[in-house]
């Protein structure tokens, strides 16, 4: 008997192992926006509608302060997944973005599929989805006014 009980243990462990190593994990603001600092008292935010194909930058979409603190505090509490290099969803960008907090953080946005890209120093991009609908809710509240 006291053989079966640690043997379901032992497979109870090794369970939750290969769960937790095969979990997706989930960033957070700071983790995607290298070093941000959300503290910072002068913040904004740039939008502007971006056309991939073409990489050229379009119109510049016009945000009150408040509604740039609204988007800004709504990213910081976001949770985002990455998404692999011919992962499991193609990304499009619509949007280009720019948060400034203690130093500009540049990305691009695909509105409909819910992710970005986000630059680095090296001049690659990594990719996130977002794990919640709370930023892009007040986005596209703000885009379709």
């Amino acid at each position: 008997m006291k053989q079966i009980i640690v043997g379901i243990i032992i497979v109870g462990i090794f369970g939750i192992g290969i769960y937790l190593y095969y979990s997706e994990p989930t960033y957070s603001a700071t983790d995607v926006l290298k070093r941000a600092d959300f503290s910072v008292e002068e913040q904004a935010m740039e939008f502007l509608k971006f056309n991939y194909d073409k990489e050229e930058l379009l119109v510049p979409i016009e945000l009150t302060g408040k509604t740039q603190k609204e988007l800004i505090k709504a990213f910081e509490k976001s949770k985002f997944k990455k998404n692999k290099k011919g992962g499991s969803v193609y990304l499009t960008y619509d949007y280009w973005m720019k948060i400034t907090l203690n130093t500009g953080y540049v990305m691009y946005m695909d509105v409909i599929n819910k992710g970005i890209a986000v630059g680095d120093n090296r001049g690659s991009y990594e990719e996130y989805l977002f794990k919640d609908d709370e930023f892009f809710s007040i986005l596209e509240e703000k885009l379709t006014e």
